[in-house]
């Protein structure tokens, strides 16, 4: 997700807000509206960590052992959270194709 905008003020609605999808679920809980709001500038960190990870760069010195714990399993969670994301694409993307 691109929350840029909705971070500088610019935006009132969230792109991937949508008719139908007023409920967001992330991790097994519901939240009603733009899961933006619930996003602290802590889990903002470890999604910007997440995005250097995937660039092939830690945070911490040395390997992934030498990461801290909550970094490894928010990493994880984030990584399960982008595979459910394309899964959902995909199947949307196959449903247009018929």
């Amino acid at each position: 997700m691109n929350c840029q905008s909705c971070l500088s003020g610019k935006k009132t609605l969230c792109e991937f807000e949508v008719p139908g999808q007023e409920i967001w679920e992330l991790n097994g809980e519901q939240y009603k509206g733009c899961p933006f709001k619930i996003v602290t500038r802590k889990s903002a960190n470890f999604l910007r960590a997440f995005n250097f990870y995937e660039r092939g760069y830690l945070p911490n010195p040395g390997g992934w052992i030498d990461q801290s714990a909550k970094m490894l399993d928010a990493f994880e969670v984030i990584e399960k959270e982008r595979r459910s994301i394309e899964i959902e694409k995909e199947r949307k993307r196959n449903l247009f194709r018929r």
